[in-house]
């Protein structure tokens, strides 16, 4: 297959076109900086500032996976934050989708990153793609950012939204925030440690939009998740004894919304009990069901990958 990526340079977008490639696909990554001619993998531009994206110029694609977006982490979020966040999103898959309903042959599939901040804050609900949406500026921007497919979807394009949970890797995301203070002894719970954490290997990932791409049968929302959903304080004790530490403190909600405010509330205090029944359905098989096993594959083994990597 000819496989057009975007966010390629990501946490995901790496392993991803790693793997694509090395099990065969031609990869064209969308990159918003000038295309290299002598990259390794072919580069294709595009300028989300002006809208411009000549999709003639890129010739057959079989299928697309969109990963783009500026991190929700990070500090608090100003009004300033909040409008990259969401228009980061919004913008480009709406300019995306719209290149490709308009090409002569459009891909067989579109697969949109989205996340389960689409849900909301819902305590001890049980949470599966059938699920209404929740609150919250998360939950707002998940929905505009997959209703900006739509355009792809009404042309026919089968279009996926995969929503992310928190992805367990060494290379970024919620590993490369909590990582160090664990290490230094100066981990522990966060607010009453009871909100639910949904989270997902980045090895589970990574194949899941392979699957994704193969089986035509899923389409719309599906929950990109481990089966096992934990709460906070087992998240806690699974990485105080992943890495030998002790995990004595604990930060009090009034001080996670005094210091990081809306972004702390909804990220780290919000409570997402998140199911793939889609996957689960489909026949997909997890790599790491079990939490403990993929923090110690990520934070202590010497974990060489299908490509003979080791770090």
């Amino acid at each position: 297959m000819r496989i057009l990526v975007s966010g390629g340079s990501g946490m995901v977008g790496n392993d991803l076109i790693s793997t694509l490639a090395y099990d065969g696909h031609q990869i064209v990554q969308l990159v918003r900086r000038t295309p290299n001619p002598d990259a390794q993998i072919a580069e294709f531009g595009w300028n989300l500032e002006h809208g411009a994206f000549d999709s003639r110029m890129l010739g057959t694609i079989d299928a697309v996976i969109h990963l783009g977006g500026v991190s929700i982490a990070g500090g608090r979020w100003s009004a300033d934050r909040k409008l990259l966040i969401r228009e980061s999103r919004v913008r480009s898959t709406r300019l995306l989708s719209q290149a490709l309903a308009g090409l002569p042959s459009p891909p067989k599939v579109l697969i949109v990153a989205s996340a389960v901040g689409y849900y909301g804050n819902r305590g001890e609900e049980p949470l599966t793609e059938d699920s209404p949406s929740g609150e919250g500026f998360l939950a707002d921007t998940a929905m505009r950012w997959e209703s900006a497919a739509d355009v792809a979807r009404e042309a026919g394009i089968r279009v996926v939204h995969a929503r992310f949970g928190l992805i367990i890797s060494r290379h970024g995301g919620l590993l490369a925030r909590v990582r160090i203070p664990f290490q230094t002894a100066l981990g522990g719970k966060l607010g009453s440690g009871r909100q639910w954490w949904p989270w997902v290997s980045l090895p589970d990932v990574i194949n899941g939009l392979s699957y994704l791409i193969e089986n035509e049968e899923l389409s719309g929302p599906v929950n990109f998740t481990a089966p096992t959903p934990v709460r906070n304080e087992e998240f806690t004790r699974l990485m105080s004894k992943t890495l030998s530490r002790p995990a004595w403190f604990q930060v009090p909600t009034p001080i996670i919304k005094m210091v990081f405010g809306e972004m702390g509330k909804e990220t780290m205090l919000s409570s997402q009990r998140v199911f793939p029944e889609k996957l689960r359905a489909a026949g997909f098989e997890w790599l790491y069901e079990d939490l403990g096993n993929a923090l110690y594959q990520e934070l202590i083994a010497a974990r060489s990958d299908r490509w003979g990597n080791k770090s």
